[in-house]
């Protein structure tokens, strides 16, 4: 095995981080460690003050209108789970008991989507319709549209497939919705995206944006963010749409059983990961453009290696256009798994082999129960390591000497 690690599996979750992750965390873990929002003194006023710079930061990253609607999360799939489960309980708290909910989604969303939804429709609260994607992972809006009826209260659409790594196209999308339906709630899911691409939540008229800390940000895991917009939670909190199911302490309003009603606070309970987002601040503070190229010709350069290779299939785009720094592929008489195995024991390279959490999207491009094997390079990763990548699955093609 190679003494030095080839990490190729930044989709999952990116790698190294920049030093300036580690040194903020280690610096508020040894000078603002207090509970933000829970004490008047100077650590839980300095912790408050790092949650609130963290906040103002994935506002203007994603160009929220303020950074009271950027909603500090453990995490996408939390971001997700509090925004789908936040939907379908304020309307079921509101619809007429005789109706239920319905939910549009797609064959390319993760599981932290698929089987949230899954489980309110396999205990028939809502119904829901899971609409196809073409062979590249392109979503139509038109096949979005078809399927909306009278009772479609959430429509969600994942900015980039973990899969494939085809990125949707968001705001043109949007606009054909909202000239159908202006009510619909619309959430794009941005685990794959946030750091990597622009993302104006206005300018596409986006509702609900659930974004990771930890992958395209290169941010510390256990972080995120939910942008709610006006539609799904008026400055009128009465009429919200979004319904708050985690209970508990806030801080910022006592005595009282009731959650409070005002933004972040409603849709926040607990004690934030504080020391995490301390990490995310440097970790935005350290993106460049000049990151995000260097993944993408990296890309280039394994999606280029991979095509001149017998016996390999290359899933979805054929060239990095219109996607994200991901390739997935299968080599003709091999299971990803072993391939991915094979990889990390005679190689020292990590990649990821399976279904990636989004089973539906690999029975659309054929690759059923076994998947693929997806390589995601990131910002330090060289031209050298993804020769020796190459290397390697050459030895594992059909026509190898």
């Amino acid at each position: 095995m190679a003494d030095q690690l080839i990490y190729l599996d930044n989709a999952a979750t990116s790698w190294p981080k920049p030093d300036s992750v580690g040194e903020a965390m280690v610096h508020f873990l040894t000078h603002q460690a207090g509970n933000p929002g829970r004490g008047g003194h100077r650590l839980a006023r300095e912790a408050s003050q790092v949650l609130d710079t963290a906040r103002d930061k994935l506002a203007s990253l994603v160009n929220a209108p303020c950074p009271q609607r950027m909603i500090l999360t453990h995490g996408c799939t939390d971001a997700l789970n509090l925004a789908i489960h936040g939907v379908l309980r304020a309307d079921m708290r509101t619809r007429c008991p005789s109706t239920k909910p319905h939910v549009v989604t797609t064959t390319i969303e993760h599981n932290a989507v698929l089987r949230t939804l899954h489980c309110y429709a396999t205990s028939d609260l809502i119904t829901m319709t899971i609409v196809p994607c073409d062979e590249n992972g392109y979503v139509h809006a038109d096949t979005l549209i078809d399927a909306c009826t009278d009772c479609t209260v959430l429509m969600t659409l994942s900015h980039a497939s973990n899969v494939l790594g085809t990125i949707q196209k968001i705001p043109e999308t949007i606009k054909a919705i909202r000239e159908y339906n202006q009510d619909i709630l619309i959430m794009v899911d941005a685990a794959q995206t946030a750091g990597h691409f622009p993302i104006d939540v206005q300018g596409w008229d986006i509702d609900l944006l659930p974004l990771a800390g930890h992958k395209g940000l290169r941010g510390p895991t256990g972080t995120g963010g939910l942008y709610v917009s006006p539609r799904a939670y008026p400055d009128d909190c009465d009429k919200s749409r979004v319904f708050c199911q985690r209970r508990g302490g806030t801080g910022s309003m006592a005595p009282g059983l009731e959650m409070p009603t005002n933004l972040p606070d409603a849709l926040e309970a607990g004690t934030s990961n504080a020391v995490g987002f301390a990490g995310l601040i440097a970790a935005i503070d350290a993106l460049t453009a000049e990151v995000h190229e260097h993944e993408m010709d990296m890309t280039k350069r394994v999606l280029d290696g991979l095509h001149t290779l017998d016996g390999v299939t290359i899933y979805g785009l054929p060239t990095i256009e219109g996607r994200t720094p991901v390739v997935l592929f299968n080599i003709e008489g091999n299971h990803p798994r072993e391939v991915m195995a094979k990889l990390d024991a005679e190689y020292g390279i990590a990649v990821r082999g399976g279904v990636h959490c989004a089973p539906l999207l690999h029975d659309a491009i054929g690759t059923g129960i076994d998947g693929g094997v997806r390589v995601s390079p990131g910002s330090g990763t060289s031209p050298e390591q993804i020769d020796t990548f190459l290397d390697a699955i050459r030895t594992m093609c059909p026509t190898h000497a």
